[in-house]
């Protein structure tokens, strides 16, 4: 009789476990679909689930985030009038209390479990998806690349100069010792032991990336790009994944961009511009002074 009980309790057991978990999913996992009125013009229908981010993403709305949707960088900001839940701790230190009433949320934060009601600035609706063809991918120092991508044949990038794109990566294992790294920059690549390191990646990554390229170049998109490797101090840590990405790129190859982003714009004025870049970071640089050399033939001063 006692195990015939022992038996029975057991059962009782699981079975309310059981019911206590499915319980919680209803509360906790999203099923089914939803919608999302936007700007109170479209209303997008998609299953329950995910970030605001992406599910606008693949609405073919690209909200700017310039992190991948990391919460770091603190530019995916949309306004979610319902359905959004309340602000999460790792928004505050992007959206400040007034803001935070106003209903201005990080997409890549927020939860898409029920029917929400957001807008998005106006310009997001102007940006767009390209696959592009890789034209080259070389060197301009130890640690920097330059990419070259075409746009396909037809399309323009409509951005200006100081503008960015976002480039995203499929899952993926990059080995650096497969890398195309000229001969005069191996000493420091020995040195470092850097052909030791792999990414590897198990879904897809965004990041952005300032543009080189100026409006006349038609055609092209160029960035450059500094490989992240692991600092010296902790040589074990992984090494960045979508740099890690771009530098395995050869001619050929498929890669696919969003875009234009951006608000880093020269002001129409006759006051002198003043540069302070380097390394990758020299990509904008040359943007906005090839625009106002070459395409608006300024007569500003620059330095």
């Amino acid at each position: 009789m006692e195990i015939i009980l022992g038996i029975v309790m057991f059962t009782v057991i699981v079975l309310a476990l059981a019911l206590m978990i499915l319980f919680a999913k209803s509360k906790l996992v999203s099923e089914g679909d939803i919608t999302i009125k936007v700007n109170d013009e479209k209303e997008l229908t998609m299953p329950a689930g995910g970030k605001l981010l992406g599910a606008l993403a693949s609405q073919g709305i690209f909200v700017p985030s310039a992190c991948g949707g990391g919460g770091s960088c603190g530019q995916c900001r949309v306004v979610v009038k319902s359905g959004g839940g309340d602000i999460l701790p790792t928004e505050l230190s992007h959206i400040s209390k007034r803001e935070a009433r106003e209903g201005c949320r990080l997409s890549c934060q927020v939860n898409v479990k029920t029917d929400m009601d957001i807008e998005v600035p106006e310009e997001v609706f102007g940006v767009k998806k390209w696959e592009c063809t890789v034209i080259s991918n070389d060197n301009k120092a130890t640690f920097i690349k330059e990419l070259k991508l075409a746009i396909p044949e037809g399309e323009e990038v409509p951005f200006r100069a100081g503008g960015y794109i976002q480039i995203e990566a499929p899952p993926h294992t990059v080995a650096y010792k497969d890398f195309d790294i000229p001969k005069e920059y191996h000493e420091d690549w020995d040195k470092y032991n850097l052909w030791q390191y792999v990414s590897k990646v198990d879904e897809p990554i965004l990041r952005a990336y300032s543009m080189a390229s100026y409006p006349e170049e038609k055609g092209i998109i160029m960035l450059n790009v500094r490989i992240a490797t692991p600092p010296p101090r902790v040589p074990d840590a992984p090494p960045g994944q979508m740099s890690s990405y771009i530098w395995s790129l050869k001619p050929g190859d498929k890669v696919t961009i969003s875009g234009p982003f951006g608000e880093f714009f020269a002001k129409d004025t006759d006051a002198e511009m003043v540069f302070i870049g380097g390394g990758a970071g020299m990509a904008p640089m040359r943007s906005h002074i090839f625009d106002q050399l070459k395409r608006l033939n300024s007569k500003r001063k620059i330095t």
